[in-house]
């Protein structure tokens, strides 16, 4: 009980998860008592309508977590031949990717064995698509390359040492053309983070574009090689606009982008 209770303590100026104790159980429980209990996870290609040209993903007499519809929007506005999935988890996003848009290439990583074998058991048709990947390793030249890498509520996890900073410039490290962050805004400054890593060369891309992607009160960052038809993002003020403000996690934001050293600079 003792140990429970520093766990809380800890993670409440920490982490949001301890990852060895975040099992399949817990997780599965979490789906079906947060998620599916208001919002459907698994779709049918058959109760959707794809408008390519508005980017939008209309679903029939049914609804998803806005966050997740977002997501959807976003490869129908993007339209890429690939995407891959940063912390895939239950592997659902993966496996309606796959349904909805069978001519893109689907792949997804997650560093816990049991999430892994939780997202094949859930939707078999992944199995071979999906594999061991933590994201706040060095680069890996094995890591699967795609032209859309996403994240859904991944990176606002990490608080260790400049790990957050880490996975970010990984994920740009493998896309092609777009990274999309679907995360909580106010557990990072997103805007600044990224464009200190830009500016002192710890991204790969010669250009990148920040836009703001939102749809359904559901608000994303959008990552371009090149300029979208989308509001552009300068600010992390821009971002957490109508947001009740958090003063614990910006405060945490603050701190995790203030141990960022940046580029090479001689003194």
């Amino acid at each position: 009980m003792l140990e429970r209770l520093f766990y809380k303590k800890r993670r409440f100026y920490d982490d949001d998860f301890d990852w060895d104790n975040y099992t399949s159980d817990s997780y599965a429980r979490r789906i079906k008592n947060d998620i599916e209990s208001e919002f459907i996870t698994k779709v049918d290609p058959a109760d959707v309508d794809i408008d390519f040209d508005a980017g939008r993903v209309r679903l029939k007499g049914a609804s998803m977590h806005p966050n997740h519809q977002l997501l959807l929007d976003a490869v129908a506005y993007l339209q890429p031949a690939s995407v891959h999935e940063v912390g895939c988890g239950g592997g659902d996003h993966v496996a309606n990717i796959n349904r909805l848009f069978p001519e893109c290439a689907v792949s997804g990583g997650d560093r816990g064995l049991t999430q892994l074998e939780m997202a094949t058991s859930r939707h078999p048709e992944l199995y071979g698509k999906l594999g061991v990947q933590d994201i706040t390793m060095p680069y890996s030249s094995h890591w699967p390359k795609a032209e859309l890498v996403y994240s859904q509520a991944v990176i606002m996890h990490i608080h260790t040492a400049v790990s957050h900073l880490v996975a970010l410039s990984n994920m740009f490290h493998c896309a092609k053309s777009h990274v999309l962050l679907i995360e909580n805004t106010q557990c990072h400054n997103f805007v600044k983070d990224l464009t200190a890593l830009r500016d002192a060369g710890h991204l790969p891309w010669q250009n990148m574009q920040l836009h703001i992607f939102e749809r359904n009160g559901a608000r994303g960052i959008l990552a371009s090689n090149q300029a979208l038809d989308l509001p552009v993002l300068s600010s992390d003020a821009q971002l957490r606009k109508g947001l009740k403000p958090s003063q614990r996690r910006l405060k945490r934001s603050n701190d995790d982008s203030a141990r960022g050293l940046y580029g090479f600079e001689t003194p």
